[in-house]
């Protein structure tokens, strides 16, 4: 590699003095922040949570220096942790009053869960930051990233793409009329049996549309290679999910970072003017995703705030999202209200389990199905969930131990992911998917596994064909023109 990468070598993060510093930082503050929630010494806190968020802050920083890569996992990781809980966490403990309202009355969280469903989230994020410095390797030979797609893996992802759509529309018409569709009301609609193998086809729409639009970034085309994404996370969009319909966007968006890393030689980022405008208007726009998202699905505040989409009613949003749409710090205070290691279990015996969970008698349970039916209960009879995330799994099913045993061993796989991508030895596609679902496991649940496990398939699928069935008219073009030559 070039000059800035030490001659193709990249140093790991924490080999000189500095580095051991961060890894004795985070070290130090989880263990005292494990000592502060197993002893639940209030005063503790005023200690515990500057020096968590001091540690944080600053292990950002290093991972973002170490490795030139703002979006390599451990940064997007935090990045999250800091919306989902930090953000919400800040303003709820400094005073503001939204805790008092809607949603978080129902549950009737005090100020005590609030307190320490905070420290869990530093705790555990802390643990994710340790397991990833665990894994220590001194030295990393920096390899080309692989964006190699054949021109049969571009007939199998449109094929793909294709069959995807089809099997979405299949589920979509199958349990809901084209009102319920049009108006938004698709979530508050029971799915009739037997339609799941739709939803999980529809997958393939997912992975084709991400491995097109690598093949034509690879090519050259940038902007048309946001077409297939965009085009999947529009069909996606009657189904309420946001953050399954924005899935392939965000895959072609780190493609292309990636792709724009590898042609500047991964050189020093330095802030320049233009950052300073994409930045706010990128956040700007994912924003007004999410409030679209929230007025099509009929989302009461929104509604509440304006009559239609507007930049007042865009601002209304956001001020109640940052506690109940974008921040999630109540989900890990409801746990905290109901206690620990209730659930034994059977989340993860469940969700890791899958497929085999559907055809045998194993043990399961939702940890965010669990929060409504314990604190809110279900009015109507109809069931719905809170995004426990992956922290709030740890703790209702394993308790403290748990929470630092899950989240250590998911920080050190994240490390060992990244490792193999930077090292050339998987697909960037493989490498997207992974990483976005493990991401969204952080602040939805262990529940997203068996979605990340099915458009892993996906793509391995339809690169396999690519390579094989849809590579045969190229191979054979090949062969007609080397016996032309020879003739």
């Amino acid at each position: 590699m070039q000059d800035s990468l030490q001659a193709g070598l990249i140093q790991s993060s924490y080999t000189h003095t500095r580095g051991m510093a961060w890894l004795w930082l985070v070290l130090s503050t989880f263990f005292f922040g494990v000592m502060t929630l197993w002893s639940e010494q209030p005063w503790l806190l005023y200690y515990f949570v500057p020096a968590a968020y001091f540690a944080l802050l600053y292990s950002s920083i290093k991972a973002f220096h170490a490795w030139r890569d703002p979006f390599n996992p451990l940064c997007l990781v935090l990045a999250v942790g800091f919306a989902r809980f930090f953000l919400p966490g800040i303003l709820i403990l400094s005073g503001a009053k939204e805790e008092q309202i809607g949603l978080f009355q129902l549950m009737r969280l005090t100020a005590h869960d609030w307190q320490w469903g905070n420290a869990l989230a530093l705790v555990g994020m802390l643990a994710i930051v340790l397991g990833w410095l665990l894994i220590h390797t001194r030295w990393i030979t920096a390899m080309s990233l692989r964006f190699d797609i054949n021109g049969g893996v571009k007939y199998a992802s449109v094929a793909g793409m294709a069959m995807g759509f089809a099997a979405l529309m299949a589920f979509l018409v199958l349990n809901a009329s084209l009102g319920v569709i049009l108006s938004g009301e698709f979530r508050g609609t029971i799915i009739q049996e037997g339609t799941g193998k739709y939803f999980f086809m529809a997958y393939f729409l997912i992975a084709g549309s991400v491995l097109f639009c690598c093949y034509l970034l690879n090519k050259g085309f940038t902007w048309l290679a946001f077409i297939p994404p965009a085009l999947s996370m529009l069909s996606y969009w009657p189904l309420g999910g946001r953050g399954r319909a924005v899935m392939a966007v965000a895959g072609g968006l780190i493609l292309l970072w990636y792709r724009l890393r590898e042609q500047q030689g991964w050189q020093k980022i330095s802030v320049k003017p233009v950052y300073l405008f994409t930045a706010p208007l990128m956040l700007i726009c994912l924003i007004f995703v999410l409030y679209v998202g929230s007025y099509y699905r009929g989302n009461a505040d929104a509604r509440a705030v304006s009559e239609g989409i507007s930049l007042s009613g865009m601002w209304g949003y956001s001020k109640s999202a940052i506690y109940t749409d974008i921040g999630q710090l109540h989900s890990l205070a409801g746990a905290i209200a109901i206690g620990p290691a209730v659930l034994s279990g059977h989340s993860f015996i469940g969700s890791l389990s899958w497929p085999l969970s559907k055809f045998l008698p194993l043990p399961s349970r939702s940890a965010g199905v669990y929060l409504v039916e314990t604190l809110v209960g279900f009015v109507d009879g109809r069931k719905w969930a809170l995004n426990s995330s992956l922290i709030g799994d740890a703790y209702l099913n394993f308790g403290l131990p748990g929470v630092v045993v899950v989240m250590v061993l998911f920080g050190a796989l994240l490390k060992l992911l990244y490792l193999k991508f930077r090292r050339g030895s998987i697909h960037i596609v493989t490498y997207v998917f992974a990483t976005l679902y493990g991401v969204n496991m952080i602040w939805v649940s262990i529940e997203v596994w068996p979605q990340a496990l099915t458009v892993l398939f996906c793509s391995s699928v339809l690169i396999w064909l690519g390579e094989t069935l849809f590579n045969l008219r190229h191979t054979r073009v090949r062969v007609g023109r080397n016996a032309t030559a020879i003739r």
